[in-house]
């Protein structure tokens, strides 16, 4: 019975990480296969000589707000009008998996 509890134990603790991580795998894979990594570079910490933003380490919430204020044109400032052909084809979903891939790096 011990046993049983210890495995029950050690799977609830593991869970949430096994999935935290497959999000982070597929937010990566996204963030590669939508060509952010393009512009904002392979570790997302800004590219382009500055021109593109460091998004490594922000808040999830805070980068799927501007995915969506970018692709829904509610938000032109910046380089908003560069993103906007970038973002327009993202899901609600790969911009939530996008996001927790970023906002867990350093």
């Amino acid at each position: 019975m011990k046993l049983i509890s210890k495995v029950m134990g050690a799977a609830i603790v593991a869970a949430p990480l096994m999935f935290s991580q497959a999000a982070m795998a597929d937010g990566k894979a996204l963030f590669m296969a939508k060509g952010c990594s393009g512009c904002h570079g392979t570790d997302a910490k800004g590219g382009m000589g500055g021109m593109a933003p460091r998004l490594a380490g922000l808040k999830d919430a805070y980068l799927v707000e501007q995915f969506k204020l970018i692709r829904d044109g509610q938000r032109a400032s910046g380089k908003a009008p560069m993103m906007k052909g970038a973002v327009t084809a993202v899901s609600d979903d790969d911009a939530a998996a996008i996001a927790s891939y970023l906002g867990g790096l350093k």
